[in-house]
């Protein structure tokens, strides 16, 4: 394993570990706990914060890979944005002319990862 790929296995996934922890002592907080609205809100933000650290690794490690890489991975983040973008937009519209269930906003950072990844799969089956 090269180094850069070592260094952002060893960030991201410390990232990762720390946010099921906190992502944990956050509910398990705010459900056990009489909070007023502010600190509920900084425990309920609490979690994003090492998800942000993960995002820090990710643009490292985007930064050290190679041309070819750097262009499936770019490619890869905008069709995600692309298609998760233009499908909540579209679900948006569809939620204000019929009754269908709500999609709450916790769940668009989650498809853009597992749409990025399908998306990269794909691009790197493509340019092989």
């Amino acid at each position: 394993m090269a180094f850069n790929s070592r260094r952002y296995t060893i960030h991201f996934g410390g990232a990762m570990m720390a946010y099921t922890v906190v992502l944990i002592a956050s509910i398990a907080a705010l459900n056990r706990l009489e909070l007023d609205v502010l600190p509920a809100v900084l425990i309920a933000l609490a979690p994003v914060l090492p998800v942000l650290y993960a995002l820090r690794a990710y643009v490292v490690e985007f930064r050290s890979i190679d041309e070819f890489q750097r262009r499936i991975q770019a490619e890869a983040i905008i069709w995600s944005a692309g298609l998760v973008g233009f499908g909540s937009f579209a679900w948006g519209f569809v939620e204000i002319a019929v009754d269908v269930p709500r999609v709450s906003f916790i769940w668009i950072l989650p498809a853009l990862i597992a749409v990025y990844g399908l998306t990269q799969c794909v691009l790197m089956w493509r340019f092989k």
